[in-house]
Order: C-alpha cells, then sequence, then structure tokens
C-alpha cells in the first residue's frame, strides 16, 4: 500500500469518527498529525524584475536567474505578510523545485500552523478564491510571467 492509500484510510477513518462522536481532543491531535503537511504549492514562470537580452525575454520556463530571485525574496521574509489568515495560525514559506509541464519550475510551499482551520476553511468553496488571492499576489509581487498554484496534503 502506498503513502496516498494509507493516507485516504486514515482521512476515512477520522471522517467517519468525527462524524459520529463529533470534535474531541484526541481526534482534533490525530487530525492534525494527519494533515501534518498540507499545504498550498504555488509554481512560478519566469520573472520580469531581472533585466534580460531580448532573446531571454521569450522564455516560457525559468532559469537558474529566476530561481536565485526567487530564492532570495523567499528568505526575505516579507512575502509571508501576502498569507496571514489569522485562523490558521503562524505561516512558513519554503522554496522548493516543483514539475510543472514536465519542466523543473521554481516554486513556494506555503504552510499555515492550524492545518484543520486552514483545511475547514474549504468547506463553503471560499477557499479556492481566497487561495488564487494570495498565489496571484505573490506573482505580482515577484513579477513572475504565470503562476499556477494547488492544496497538497502528502
Amino acid at each position: 500500500m502506498d503513502k496516498y492509500e494509507q493516507f485516504q484510510i486514515e482521512q476515512s477513518t477520522l471522517l467517519k469518527a468525527l462524524a459520529e462522536t463529533g470534535p474531541n481532543e484526541n481526534l482534533m491531535r490525530r487530525m492534525q498529525a494527519l494533515y501534518k503537511h498540507a499545504c498550498v504549492v504555488v509554481a512560478l514562470g519566469p520573472t520580469t524584475a531581472i533585466t534580460r537580452a531580448p532573446d531571454d525575454e521569450s522564455r516560457v520556463y525559468a532559469d537558474e536567474k529566476d530561481v536565485v530571485f526567487y530564492l532570495q525574496a523567499i528568505e526575505n521574509g516579507a512575502l509571508s505578510k501576502i498569507f496571514e489568515a489569522k485562523p490558521w495560525g503562524d505561516v512558513v514559506l519554503e522554496h522548493e523545485m516543483l514539475e510543472f509541464d514536465g519542466h523543473a519550475s521554481p516554486g513556494v510551499r506555503v504552510s499555515w500552523s492550524n492545518k484543520i482551520a486552514f483545511l475547514a476553511a474549504g468547506k463553503d468553496g471560499a477557499l479556492d478564491e481566497k487561495l488564487e488571492g494570495m498565489a496571484g499576489a505573490l506573482a505580482k509581487m515577484l513579477s513572475a510571467k504565470w503562476y499556477r498554484w494547488q492544496v497538497r496534503l502528502i
């Protein structure tokens, strides 16, 4: 059984227990542990913030210069403000190389300390809109030509 199948089984068990008994401290602790890797990842295309040769301007995918630029911006810490959401707890941004369209792409992994509150925000459908706004603001601040985001559970 792979990691995803194990995750699905445990998730199903916990959601069933939640429906039957309601929330309790032990169940919330188990859910927080299950969702410990829940985050948003944002893949970023090339930035226009770096002066380039004219033949480099048409690049579709980021190169090493873009990666260095993004890494410095993430390490600065100021971008964390974009992702602040009080109910979700403290936010952490980390650089991560992602695969997008078969190419390595620089990206940002965004995680919050309260995984349950973060994921619960998706119940009413407003989470996608909120995350789109956050990812879009990040891309705009970094002058990325494009961005793609997704929620990652494991």
